[in-house]
């Protein structure tokens, strides 16, 4: 054993770098019940969580890591999920590890999230260090935190990857036990497997459908139907983008009940490609920038005119939850969560498939359960038998049932504008 200068217990290698209670820019504040070191802007939209590796938030460098992050302009909090006593070499890890699981950090991080939420930030981040990976891990696979990076993960595993909802980057090392290169490349087979949202693509098509492109909003945006009707209906596409041709067609059926259909670009002439991973491309297209840009085409809808809007679904729900819209639906939805649909101001249904990994039954089931206890929103949760995520836009004109359950599902989305729009 050696000690430092300040009497900091230090050990040779790179398992032990000792712990300081003074290092760093920011300031410890209590955060979701935990002891938290907090750094950066006091006024941020964006947050990152770092959780730390079994030596805890004292650790100087995990701290100057956390003053680094913050210079970019990140609200950075790293919580002290071990309360005041994290691994110390005088233990075995066999005798530590049983007090301090990653189920319990993984508990605790919720109010964190909440906490943060609380003061008006919007999108959440989360890296996580050796034991902080699994916690990490944790949070994205219920749709809490907006992006993960795993740093030398520990205790994660193959079916923990499958499960991920957010983008994920995992950075590991070739001389590692305890995930060898051989499991992250796992990893990276699973992460490879297109997920359900990116599966059928379209064949994209500008010169698809009645209507015609305007700028609106400031965006590209597909127009149909009446242009002097009171009613509008924005529909946000998937991440296939505006010019997808089902999509085209269903503003125009939906236009033919006498609504003004708006399907703007929300992806500025960059939607998903195949060629790309959705890890590549969604932090550059995510759903918080997808609401900001929602809001100058709604108040551009109201310059024409038009009193009353509906939309059809993450970008929905941010509008929903806000009063911009008089009614919501949701059609296979993705990165939604119980959290959002406790929030909602305005009357949804939700529309989902019985084969769908990012929003199955069981999710939308709680959806259901939270909406019933909200007597002053009126709310729908529907689930379709035998059909997969994607089903009402990505159908096959020659495949007869699935243009029969995606009719029905359109169906389903008129008959919901026409009862709340008015």
């Amino acid at each position: 054993m050696i000690f430092d200068l300040d009497g900091i217990f230090l050990k040779k290698g790179n398992q032990w770098t000792g712990q300081s209670s003074i290092c760093g820019s920011g300031s410890v504040i209590k955060l979701g019940g935990l002891q938290t070191y907090a750094t950066g802007p006091s006024d941020p939209r964006l947050a990152i969580i770092l959780v730390s590796d079994v030596f805890g938030y004292e650790a100087p460098n995990l701290r100057l890591l956390a003053d680094k992050v913050a210079a970019s302009g990140y609200y950075v909090v790293v919580p002290d999920f071990f309360y005041g006593d994290p691994y110390v070499p005088e233990k075995t890890i066999a005798e530590w590890i049983p007090s301090h699981g990653t189920d319990k950090g993984f508990e605790d991080s919720k109010p964190v999230v909440e906490a943060l939420k609380s003061k008006g930030i919007t999108a959440i981040g989360a890296a996580g260090f050796c034991w902080g990976a699994k916690v990490v891990v944790e949070l994205a696979k219920v749709g809490l935190i907006q992006a993960a990076v795993l740093l030398h993960p520990s205790r994660v595993t193959v079916d923990d990857i499958k499960e991920i909802k957010a983008p994920i980057a995992v950075l590991g090392a070739e001389i590692d036990k305890i995930s060898p290169p051989a499991l992250l490349k796992q990893f990276e087979e699973v992460l490879s497997t297109k997920p359900e949202c990116c599966e059928n693509p379209p064949t994209k098509s500008s010169s698809c459908g009645t209507g015609s492109v305007i700028e609106l909003g400031g965006l590209q945006t597909y127009a149909t139907g009446p242009s002097d009707s009171r009613l509008a209906i924005i529909l946000v596409s998937d991440v296939f983008g505006y010019e997808a041709p089902n999509l085209r067609l269903l503003a125009d059926k939906v236009a033919a009940s006498g609504y003004y259909v708006a399907v703007p670009d929300f992806f500025y002439g960059d939607p998903y490609v195949p060629e790309k991973t959705i890890v590549e491309w969604l932090p550059s297209h995510g759903t918080d920038k997808g609401f900001e840009d929602a809001k100058p085409v709604v108040e551009a809808l109201k310059s024409k005119g038009i009193t009353t809007i509906g939309a059809a679904a993450k970008v929905v729900i941010e509008l929903a939850k806000v009063g911009l819209i008089q009614a919501a639906v949701l059609l296979h939805p993705s990165l939604v969560t119980v959290d959002d649909i406790k929030e909602i101001k305005a009357p949804i249904a939700v529309l989902g498939a019985e084969i769908d990994k990012i929003s199955p039954p069981e999710l939308l089931k709680q959806f259901e359960e939270v909406l019933s206890t909200k007597p002053e929103v009126n709310g729908y949760v529907k689930i379709f038998p035998g059909v997969a995520h994607g089903w009402t836009v990505r159908y096959s004109h020659e495949d007869a049932a699935a243009v029969k359950f995606a009719e029905e599902a359109h169906q389903n989305m008129l008959e919901w504008f026409a009862e709340y729009l008015k």
